[in-house]
């Protein structure tokens, strides 16, 4: 069961408050919702049903700092995840930001910014599809740490590029 007021991350929308619990009426049934606002969309509203065993697996706790700084450490030995065929590339990564697996979601994160990197010495720039996972992941990621690290949102990606050397 949800806390109100509990910060939570929810699927790939983020971090939620968890605002209220309300009943509501759809059609002839009544059910009860938890009411998540996320945290960097204010003008949206997630209506969770209390009763819905799958969509409620997608509700994680946000992680403490002790936690974050835990993943960074162990990323290091880490590979980079890179797919070379488009399709297949863009399919995993989509999964991994599915997932909620916040320390493949970084590696995800470094390892396209190491491609981004690699393809600006070339006067390049990533594939549409791969700069919407960059912005996803980063978005994600962003969200999730400056809550367990009380930073800003904006000072993440600096702190993340000095400590995983990007």
């Amino acid at each position: 069961m949800l806390k109100l007021k509990e910060k939570v991350m929810y699927g790939t929308t983020g971090v939620c408050v968890v605002e209220s619990v309300e009943q509501k009426k759809i059609g002839r049934e009544v059910k009860e919702y938890y009411v998540l606002k996320p945290v960097s969309q204010a003008t949206s509203t997630v209506f969770l049903p209390a009763d819905n065993e799958k969509l409620l697996a997608k509700v994680r706790n946000v992680l403490t700092a002790d936690e974050v700084k835990g993943i960074i450490s162990e990323i290091s030995s880490l590979e980079d995840i890179w797919v070379e065929n488009d399709a297949e590339r863009r399919l995993k990564f989509n999964e991994i930001i599915s997932s909620g697996d916040r320390k493949v979601g970084l590696v995800l994160l470094r390892t396209l910014h190491h491609r981004q990197a690699e393809l600006s010495t070339k006067g390049k720039r990533l594939h549409i599809a791969d700069e919407r996972a960059l912005k996803e992941a980063q978005r994600l990621i962003h969200d999730e740490f400056s809550i367990a690290l009380d930073m800003k949102s904006d000072e993440i990606g600096p702190f993340l590029k000095t400590e995983l050397c990007l």
